[in-house]
């Protein structure tokens, strides 16, 4: 493969945010040209004006650009080249007007009632519902003067009538498709705008798009397509059929089924990072276990190894991949997530490194903050109960210790912990951990003495004992 050659897309309906399933098509044509150190293309269909808007098309910019798939061709990048469908009418209108008089493609007068009555009687039958070439036919001029004086046609492509068609699906291998089972489809509808077949098709050709990557469920469509491109003597693209990407019972994910959008992922603290490797592994078993870096993907991307079968979007997945992102995300990144200011200047560096490894989003900092260095309570009911066995003695010794230790290296520290308590491991860890951080979890127990002022530490111990002392009542 000539690498400066490839050239993919991606060309979504601003009709909504994007979701999970339409964005791993546009991250797998980024990581194949980014590969081939080749084009990416943004083309926006927004042919429907009902529901495409300035705005829709900025969000979905900006979902991209948040993600790190930068384009060659498209918004904001000057080209001759149109990377709206809206503007590129004309040369949809004059492609039609050529298939038409060349007779590759015929009008079709045929109503709608009897296009409806005709798939129930094929339902009935038991065949698939097809157009049956009623007005394959007709006379061509007088068609045209038919249409001329304002009756209601579309434009049908006129397809092989016996034979197979084959191409190479560069995920799927061989396929092919016996003509006799693919009816004539319209490419022009009567309002003469192109039909998304027919538009789609075209815009790729002309757009010099070499490799498409796209869903399953437009296998259907791809022999249509080569027709039609072959038909007007355009250079057909490699096509690539994705697997789906399906939710929990088994059905595609969609807008209308709920499917989690950017925007969505984004407000609720999710990194890019975590999305794109999590995205870029699913159906694709190549890339290595740690987190990477796009341009690291796009490295080891390979379109063949891609699989075949549907594949299922699971949420906790992200949710691991967060964990890994926040872990190895800069200090500088996360720090204006912290917007408490509880936490001295000369420590908050080392106070993000602490607790980012614990965190499944940025702002949470804020919460550890008030944790390690304020003097507000940390403590529920719940907790207060747990705390109460070890007795009002064992924390005020533990604050005693840690008042007045000689070290603060933490083996040694644990081991007078220990003698002085008679406790060991989780006996004394947990009610330590909760008495301090009014948490099961987190960071080593070691290294948040060490980060903790002194005066919290003696104040959450003496909270705590205060709880377990003899005769105490929360509920008083």
């Amino acid at each position: 493969m000539d690498d400066q050659a490839v050239r993919t897309r991606f060309a979504p309906s601003p009709s909504g945010q994007l979701h999970v399933g339409n964005l791993r098509t546009a991250l797998f044509n980024w990581l194949l040209a980014r590969h081939h150190r080749g084009t990416f293309v943004l083309r926006i269909e927004d042919s429907d004006a009902a529901r495409s808007d300035a705005e829709r098309i900025e969000r979905l910019q900006g979902d991209l650009e948040w993600l790190g798939l930068g384009w060659d061709v498209g918004p904001g990048i000057d080209s001759p080249v149109a990377w709206q469908q809206s503007r590129r009418t004309d040369l949809h209108a004059a492609a039609a007007g050529r298939l038409r008089h060349m007779d590759a493609a015929y009008y079709c007068f045929c109503s709608t009632e009897r296009l409806a009555a005709l798939r129930e009687r094929q339902k009935k039958a038991g065949h698939p519902p097809r157009y049956d070439g009623c007005c394959a036919g007709l006379d061509p001029v007088r068609s045209a003067e038919r249409v001329a004086a304002g009756e209601s046609a579309v434009l049908r492509l006129r397809m092989p009538a016996e034979g197979a068609l084959r191409f190479t699906d560069a995920v799927r291998g061989e396929q092919s498709f016996q003509a006799a089972d693919l009816d004539d489809p319209i490419i022009q509808r009567a309002d003469g705008s192109a039909a998304f077949l027919f538009a789609n098709a075209l815009d790729d050709a002309l757009m010099g798009i070499t490799h498409v990557l796209r869903g399953e469920d437009h296998l259907s469509n791809t022999p249509r397509q080569i027709v039609l491109l072959e038909r007007l003597g355009q250079s057909v693209p490699v096509y690539g059929h994705l697997s789906l990407v399906v939710d929990d019972q088994g059905a595609p994910l969609s807008k209308r089924r709920g499917a989690p959008g950017v925007g969505t992922l984004r407000d609720e603290g999710v990194e890019p990072a975590a999305i794109a490797n999590y995205l870029a592994r699913l159906g694709n078993p190549a890339p290595a276990d740690g987190l990477e870096r796009l341009d690291a993907l796009a490295a080891d991307f390979d379109v063949t190894r891609l699989s075949r079968r549907p594949v299922r979007f699971d949420r906790r997945q992200i949710d691991y991949w967060q964990s890994l992102a926040m872990a190895a995300a800069p200090v500088a990144r996360l720090r204006p997530a912290l917007r408490v200011d509880c936490v001295p200047d000369d420590r908050v560096a080392a106070f993000i490194r602490l607790v980012q490894p614990n965190l499944r989003r940025a702002d949470e900092l804020n919460d550890w903050a008030l944790r390690l260095f304020s003097r507000q309570p940390v403590l529920d009911g719940a907790l207060e109960a747990r705390l109460r066995p070890s007795g009002a003695a064992f924390f005020e010794t533990l604050a005693g210790l840690l008042e007045s230790a000689a070290t603060a290296d933490w083996k040694p520290l644990r081991a007078e912990l220990e003698a002085a308590t008679g406790r060991r491991g989780g006996a004394l860890m947990k009610p330590l951990r909760q008495a301090l951080t009014g948490l099961d979890h987190g960071p080593a127990l070691g290294d948040i003495i060490h980060l903790m002022p002194a005066d919290i530490r003696r104040l959450r111990l003496q909270q705590a004992a205060a709880i377990a002392a003899p005769g105490a009542d929360t509920d008083a």
